[in-house]
């Protein structure tokens, strides 16, 4: 369990701007297309946040601080 525990905790510490980019931006865009009335728009919502993640993750910070 504690290896388990070690794992979890390595994985979240180093891909934590990648999951909050999919979960939080991901939902905030989804928000955002469903009060257009993009309701068909959902997945695509969800992978431009992955998206955002993945690119604070390569360069060490997000899109809008320097």
């Amino acid at each position: 369990m504690n290896k388990f525990k070690e794992i979890l905790t390595n994985h979240i510490s180093n891909w934590n701007m990648v999951w909050f980019g999919l979960i939080f931006w991901g939902s905030v865009f989804n928000a955002i297309a469903n009060r257009l009335g993009l309701d068909d728009f959902s997945i695509f919502c969800y992978l431009f946040g992955l998206c955002l993640g993945l690119i604070a993750k390569f360069r060490g910070t997000w899109l809008w601080k320097t």
